[in-house]
């Protein structure tokens, strides 16, 4: 073989790899489960790195007892202002944050998010958390890979499609780095993000999920993120408890997803700065701190110690019943979080799910426990069961949730009440309304994140694939009953009006000339410029069939110019709402059809 063959062979490898969908995407899903994986790591080392210069201490809870008052209000009053003006002079205004964000960039942009974004968000996300922020690591995590995995999509030019599935892998990838759990990363990008189980979009997928654990765990041990002893299910009649504990943390996210969009409006109805609310909310924050310091940061030792049943229940010095202890603790992780979230504080409300969910369990595991010693498990089961329902019932993702716990805990006796309680919890909060706390937002700007998938693939159909039709034009200097002639011959319904560089300078349907088509008095006085509409709604070529469709949807004309995409006003023929809605229609077949093959 010469050498000249080898160098062609050589040449045409990248062309080869971008014609095997599935091969190229595998590959560049290696590629973002590592970007994932040590995005995990440097948020997470990023965080301790910020809570050592307030604290001393990887973690705030490791040092609670010996931080002096004054940090509990400087450090997330300092760390807000910094927010305040990341959130402002550096991050769009207008898009949202960590995984709203992304969602908000599947279902708007083609999953495009810009490199100055990423890098502004990352900042704000460590800042805050590792400054005492009562938010949590793992959205963050999750919106970093994903952003990363955007970035690479970009650079190699991919597809929207292709895009998508991408930016499931990093999604994927930074949960299970986050929470050392591989198969509920997988899901939670499925069930939350993509809401697509092709065969196609999971093999990739499972690929960076994997890959990405590998590195968190060659860094850290493969441990679990918590302590966690064994428990079982005492007996079946503990079922009915397990069910109660769904709807109590249903009925609790359901405060926590109503109260986020309410505490925002707030700081927007009362703190005209925008620069000042994470601010604000830092000081909030802080005060509260001053009586319950747990509430600081992640807060994950305090949850270590609920599942180990090993609680101090302290408060100013005062010993309190656990009941009466851990009550007073929901309260306020719950305020302070949805303080935090409304705020613009950096992170996210995955962590605080985890937080409340636990110390929900085990308030309500005590008091069934106590009711019922010889039927029930002991409170810290119930801690554990509760932490996957409220985060089951905050992102409507039970099944992610589940696998989360299952995968945390590593005992198969938990799964019967696992199930029961995160099913129960995401039906409850959804007898509330549809809205997670990740799409809350997004549903009050007007986002719609139940089809973005659909919008996806429509926005991948060109406007060329519509059958257009030729149109009849008339030089603007026509008489009207030429124009008249024109119209009625052509039985097209409508009529371009040009200039001498034959370029459109209006167009003339039945509404313009139906007082004029039985009158012939103006046949010889009016010309076709007179009578044309110069306000025309326009398509490019380079146009999607989504962008018909949005058009059409807000005006009421039947048809639509197609122009050049070069030259606006060369028309190059004419689409008609029935011929855009058709088309619309035989490929949301074909999509549903070649789908269900995918998947099977």
């Amino acid at each position: 073989m010469s050498d000249k063959s080898v160098m062609q062979r050589i040449q045409a490898l990248p062309a080869w790899f971008k014609s095997h969908d599935s091969l190229y995407l595998g590959f560049l899903a290696i590629g973002v489960g590592v970007l994932a994986g040590y995005a995990a790591l440097v948020i997470r080392f990023g965080i301790e790195w910020v809570s050592r210069i307030w604290t001393g201490e990887a973690s705030w809870t490791a040092a609670i007892n010996d931080i002096h008052w004054s940090i509990f209000i400087l450090a997330p009053s300092v760390a807000g202002l910094i927010v305040g003006w990341i959130n402002n002079r550096w991050l769009p205004v207008t898009e949202e944050r960590v995984i709203p964000g992304v969602i908000e960039a599947l279902a708007e942009r083609g999953g495009k998010i810009s490199a100055k974004k990423t890098s502004g968000e990352f900042v704000a996300n460590i800042i805050s958390v590792g400054s005492g922020a009562s938010m949590g690591r793992e959205a963050p995590t999750v919106a970093l890979g994903a952003a990363l995995s955007s970035l690479l999509g970009q650079w190699f030019n991919l597809s929207e499609k292709q895009m998508r599935t991408l930016i499931g892998c990093g999604v994927a990838g930074g949960i299970a780095a986050s929470f050392n759990a591989p198969i509920a990363g997988v899901l939670f990008a499925l069930e939350v993000i993509l809401a697509d189980y092709a065969i196609a979009t999971f093999t990739p997928i499972v690929m960076s999920a994997v890959i990405a654990t590998v590195i968190t765990r060659a860094e850290l041990g493969n441990f679990p993120m918590f302590t966690i002893p064994e428990f079982r299910l005492v007996s079946s009649w503990e079922i009915p408890a397990y069910v109660g504990l769904g709807i109590f943390c249903g009925l609790l996210a359901t405060v926590i997803v109503k109260g986020v969009p309410a505490a925002r409006h707030m700081y927007e109805k009362y703190i005209a700065f925008p620069m000042a609310r994470p601010a604000v909310a830092g000081l909030l924050l802080g005060l509260c701190a001053l009586v319950i310091p747990e509430i600081m940061s992640i807060g994950y030792g305090t949850v270590d110690g609920i599942l180990l049943q090993n609680v101090g229940t302290n408060i100013l010095g005062e010993g309190l019943p656990l009941a009466l202890f851990l009550g007073i603790l929901l309260v306020a992780k719950m305020l302070t979080s949805i303080i935090c979230s409304g705020g613009k504080f950096g992170g996210g409300m995955i962590g605080p799910s985890v937080f409340i969910g636990a110390t929900a369990g085990a308030l309500y595991g005590g008091i069934v426990h106590g009711m019922f010693p010889t039927w029930t498990e002991s409170y810290g089961a119930y801690a554990l069961v509760a932490c996957g329902a409220m985060v089951a019932a905050t992102i409507q993702a039970p099944m992610s949730s589940i696998l989360m716990i299952f995968e945390l805990s590593n005992d198969y006796h938990i799964m019967v009440p696992l199930m029961t309680a995160c099913v129960v919890a995401a039906l409850t909060k959804r007898a509330f309304g549809s809205d997670s706390i990740l799409t809350e937002v997004l549903t009050e700007k007007g986002v719609d994140t139940e089809w973005s998938l659909e919008r996806s693939w429509m926005r991948a159909v060109p406007v060329s694939r519509l059958p257009w039709r030729s149109v009849p034009s008339v030089h603007a200097s026509a008489k009207l009953k030429a124009l008249k002639d024109v119209y009625i011959s052509s039985g097209k319904g409508c009529v371009i009006v040009t200039d001498d560089a034959d370029e459109m300078i209006g167009m003339v349907t039945f509404a313009d000339l139906q007082s004029w088509l039985l009158d012939s008095s103006a046949d010889d006085l009016v010309v076709a410029e007179e009578v044309a509409n110069k306000q025309v709604m326009t398509l490019s070529e380079d146009d999607s069939l989504l962008d018909a469709i949005d058009i059409l949807d807000r005006a009421t004309f039947e048809q639509m110019p197609v122009t050049d995409a070069d030259n606006p006003r060369r028309v190059l023929g004419i689409v008609s709402r029935n011929a855009v809605f058709s088309t619309y229609h035989k490929l949301i077949v074909k999509h549903g059809e070649e789908h269900a093959a995918k998947s099977w």
